[in-house]
């Protein structure tokens, strides 16, 4: 996934990609889920609104064409 690929979240919400995946904080050392779990939050356009959302969460609709 990247940054303009469009996506759906488990809700059927669109939304479109505005920054590359990153290790979630929690996953990090001193997190929460740190050693046991990785995963990737992203910031995400929906209709209306901004929100961080995991990579696993939402599924890809339509990548962004390169040019």
């Amino acid at each position: 996934m990247q940054i303009g690929d469009l996506i759906v979240d488990r809700d059927g919400q669109l939304g479109l990609i505005l920054t590359e995946p990153r290790l979630s904080e929690d996953c990090e050392p001193g997190g929460e889920a740190y050693p046991n779990e990785e995963y990737y939050l992203m910031d995400v356009q929906f209709a209306t609104w901004i929100e961080s959302v995991a990579t696993d969460e939402v599924e890809l609709i339509n990548e962004l064409s390169s040019r």
